[in-house]
């Protein structure tokens, strides 16, 4: 995800300090108390319309029942919302999920156990919350004549679709503070790739294992012995491995030098340098090899060095960011993630896939409808495409009766500002202008961008 730089500013990095508790517990008691008022105000206002009156129990204990599903999707939206906030700013608007969330991250540094707690702790506070209405309105249907129990149940329902409302309301204003107040970091001063690789590449995570089965795949449709360009490579190489073996030759491109260092590391077998044989395993798997062993997966890493011949600075935003045209060209996660912007997202795709000569494979990924993803506790932007924007990019310079675009869905994504990604590939049309026949003949050999090795 390695790109130019956008906005300057570094987030607030989360923490423990009394001044986030009490931000938290005032946020709590005004959550509960607004709450409260939306949810009774509802069940009242239901009950007062009559509209469910007259219905038999039996039916109005299945609309209670409904009235809870709905309301479950309304505590989703603002559970992902209040998980973000905590991630960003260390604060949340439920005391208990906060206490979870802090209580987990002083013992363990995964992502997935604090996600899980802090939804915990939130939902086990809501759930507590149900139970005043309950007594109210069973406790009032017992004692007074005036109220029936069909009276009861229909305020439940209707209290409950008031926290629905509420629970939707609050996740979407959350998420526009967000929005609003976190700084977009800076890939020239912000941007550390050690903190990239320890936050997405410690293990394979749900969204590579969807990622490097979809390119393996999109591959196989790929000329095989010919040069292979990854564009926007950042400081990884868990996509590359892949190309090894159909590749006469590797072309690795990135906006950052330090990103190409990180890259160069792993070549010269440097001790510090990122371990990428668990990479290396999964995408042998998903060439159909069942149990790769520790000699295959050395092999296919030592094939990768050899394959890779030249380490080139790039960058996205010049309309010809190298004259050679390519075969294939892969950009995962490139594009995308260096804007915050729809339209220099569509520009830079541009002139990425210009680098795909004619009859040529493109196959890239993206992260579907995000704003901005987190690296090291700073907030890098992201151009919030979907599936719809790849189609109508590809649309435009490739064969529509060949390639893919599919979707993955990824909750547990969700910590690092996604919870899903777009996968595509396409062949460009064969049809070309004679001026891009000169171009693509006349510069096989150039060597145009800073090389590094």
């Amino acid at each position: 995800m390695s790109a130019p730089d956008v906005t300057v500013a570094t987030a607030v990095r989360p923490g423990l300090s009394p001044g986030r508790w009490v931000i938290t517990f005032a946020a709590t008691v005004v959550s509960t108390y607004a709450l409260d008022a939306v949810a009774t105000a509802a069940g009242v206002l239901l009950t007062a319309s009559q509209w469910l009156r007259g219905l038999d129990s039996g039916v109005l204990l299945a609309f209670v029942a409904a009235t809870y599903i709905v309301w479950g999707a309304g505590l989703r939206v603002n559970l992902k919302a209040n998980w973000r906030l905590l991630e960003e700013t260390g604060t949340s608007t439920n005391a208990l999920s906060k206490g979870a969330y802090d209580v987990v991250k002083l013992r363990t540094e995964s992502i997935r156990v604090r996600r899980i707690a802090s939804g915990i702790g939130y939902v086990g506070a809501e759930l507590i919350k149900e139970v005043p209405y309950y007594i109210a309105a069973l406790g009032t249907a017992l004692v007074s004549d005036s109220v029936s129990s069909s009276d009861a149940l229909i305020f439940l329902g209707g209290a409950n679709l008031g926290a629905a409302a509420y629970e939707y309301g609050l996740g979407r204003i959350t998420g526009v503070y967000l929005r609003r107040k976190a700084p977009r970091a800076s890939f020239e001063t912000d941007w550390v790739p050690k903190e990239y690789l320890a936050d997405y590449y410690s293990a394979v995570e749900q969204d590579e294992l969807e990622t490097i089965a979809f390119f393996v795949d999109a591959m196989k449709h790929a000329d095989p012995d010919e040069p292979v360009l990854f564009f926007g490579v950042g400081p990884t190489l868990h996509h590359v491995f892949l190309a090894a073996s159909r590749s006469s030759e590797i072309h690795l491109g990135d906006y950052l030098a330090v990103n190409l260092g990180e890259i160069e590391r792993w070549i010269e077998r440097d001790p510090q340098a990122h371990d990428w044989r668990p990479f290396v395993r999964y995408t042998l798997e998903c060439e159909g090899l069942v149990s790769p062993t520790a000699e295959d997966i050395d092999q296919r890493e030592e094939l990768t060095r050899a394959k890779i011949t030249r380490l080139l600075v790039v960058d996205a935003r010049n309309a010809e960011p190298l004259r050679e045209q390519y075969s294939t060209v892969i950009s995962a996660y490139c594009a995308d993630s260096a804007t915050g912007d729809r339209a220099e997202w569509e520009t830079n795709m541009n002139h990425i896939a210009g680098l795909v000569r004619p009859g040529g494979v493109f196959i890239t990924a993206a992260l579907r409808r995000s704003r901005a993803y987190l690296v090291g506790g700073k907030s890098f932007p992201s151009a919030n495409v979907d599936e719809h924007d790849m189609r109508m990019f590809l649309e435009s310079s490739f064969e529509r009766d060949s390639g893919s675009v599919e979707v993955r869905d990824l909750a547990e994504q969700g910590s690092h500002g996604y919870s899903s990604i777009v996968l595509a590939w396409a062949r460009k049309h064969a049809e070309v202008s004679q001026r891009l026949v000169e171009r693509s003949s006349s510069s096989a050999t150039s060597r145009l961008g800073a090389t590094i090795r």
